[in-house]
């Protein structure tokens, strides 16, 4: 099946459903193009701020990350339990919104000093920014779709915010020469008002039960006990999350899998730094240039999003979302390792960032659709903050260490390979795992 084929499909299968459930679908969609918007604007200020920093205070970055989210992850839980959904929505990122605020302001600093700490700290925060922003809102639809409906219809909406964080990216690069920074902080902080407009239409809309058949993207709402509760605080305890983890094999399993997401993630950002500081001298060639790579990944990822359209829904496809992107870091750090060039990085990079929010994005959140509500929010919220960024302080912690000990990073990147070999088999179990869930309990009980 071609290209164009794939995209009649899928728009096929939106518009010719019941009209409420398209709602949902395409409420879901522009929320999303609004936070990836907002997102690829600040993460070419995150990477310039990182470069400045030199790789070899990266690894204490990435430290100070996984101690903020470990502040973080307590006070979230406790929102989780006490708050209704649409207001957890809101306190979180109008939170965020208020923080950029802050950011705008002080980097009006004329101290150079300050300016060094503020850029370190607006690092930090950034990353806390982009895992909370996507894990709320994957969290939240992870609680109104089933598993068939997930496979059905995040490839699709996942595109919506590839959409916008290919506007965000051109945003960037253009704006990089004509405004400050800190004048760029303030158009995320717009867009993410905006998106919470949209979020409040798919929670008002998400509670209204919907009747239709049972091969409709329109059953969009769980057919469970928890549709017309599913906007209620989860109650419980700040810890529960940690718990679930702790219990659950399969949880245990995601948290292996992201973990060497996360070390093959950042070796290839070591090398990154490394590449770009030598090759490009000044902060706004360094600022365009990652605003046009995340530009071609976020193109890469919409041609696959389109293109792969429906593959999820297959007997094997799961699997082949989740081992795409291991397979491509085989491939990078086999190449990386014998011609470790800005061309080369570059390439590779947008490969594996294309196939990864393309694919193995949406993938992985379907893993999640077979867990019990309360894991949907605290222990997903406790596995894509404190394990992603725990596996970023670890990672980078032991990747120094390796740098250190070999002068040559030939060694390290060919030593990188059996890595990925080995997240690439863990892929195919967990999406064997999820498909036997499937079929064998709801998403209303604990695995």
């Amino acid at each position: 099946m071609n290209f164009s084929s794939n995209v009649v499909r899928l728009i096929r299968s939106v518009v010719t459903i019941d009209k409420r459930g398209a709602l949902l679908v395409g409420l879901a969609f522009a929320w999303f193009f609004c936070i990836l918007c907002g997102y690829y604007v600040i993460r070419p200020i995150r990477e310039t701020m990182g470069v400045a920093s030199g790789s070899e205070s990266l690894h204490w970055l990435f430290l100070g990350t996984f101690v903020a989210m470990l502040i973080v992850v307590p006070v979230y839980s406790a929102c989780i339990a006490k708050l209704r959904r649409s207001t957890l929505i809101a306190v979180v990122y109008r939170f965020f919104i208020a923080n950029l605020l802050v950011f705008w302001w002080s980097f009006q600093t004329e101290s150079p000093d300050v300016r060094v700490w503020v850029a370190r700290v607006f690092f930090v925060w950034a990353s806390v920014f982009g895992v909370y922003a996507t894990t709320v809102f994957w969290s939240v639809l992870t609680d109104i779709f089933n598993s068939r409906e997930a496979k059905q219809s995040f490839g699709f909406i996942a595109a919506g915010g590839t959409v916008g964080a290919i506007v965000g990216s051109v945003a960037a690069s253009l704006l990089a020469d004509h405004l400050s920074t800190h004048s760029l902080l303030l158009v995320p902080a717009v867009l993410l008002e905006i998106g919470l407009w949209f979020a409040a239409g798919l929670q008002r809309w998400s509670l209204t039960p919907i009747v239709s058949g049972p091969d409709s993207v329109s059953t969009i709402v769980n057919r469970s006990n928890a549709t017309l509760v599913a906007g209620e605080p989860t109650g419980g305890g700040i810890i529960d999350g940690v718990v679930s983890v702790v219990k659950s094999a399969y949880l245990r399993w995601i948290c292996l899998f992201l973990f060497l997401g996360q070390l093959c993630a950042t070796q290839l950002y070591f090398q990154q730094t490394s590449i770009v500081r030598e090759t490009i001298t000044d902060d706004a060639g360094r600022t365009q240039l990652f605003a046009n790579m995340n530009l071609g990944v976020q193109i890469l990822t919409l041609v696959l999003q389109l293109s792969v359209a429906g593959l999820m829904t297959h007997r094997i496809g799961l699997a082949i979302a989740l081992g795409a992107t291991p397979v491509a870091y085989m491939v990078a750090f086999a190449t990386l390792g014998v011609a470790p060039t800005l061309a080369v990085f570059v390439i590779a990079d947008v490969i594996r960032r294309g196939l990864a929010y393309g694919v193995a994005v949406p993938a992985r959140e379907v893993l999640f659709t077979v867990v019990s509500r309360d894991d949907k929010y605290k222990s997903k919220g406790f596995i894509d903050t404190v394990i992603l960024r725990g596996g970023d302080a670890i990672s980078s912690q032991l990747l120094a260490g390796a740098h250190k000990l070999f002068s040559s990073p030939i060694v390290i990147q060919i030593a990188m390979v059996p890595v990925a070999a080995l997240w690439l088999a863990i892929s195919i179990r967990l999406a064997a795992w999820q498909r036997s869930l499937a079929t064998t309990t709801t998403s209303d009980h604990h695995v």
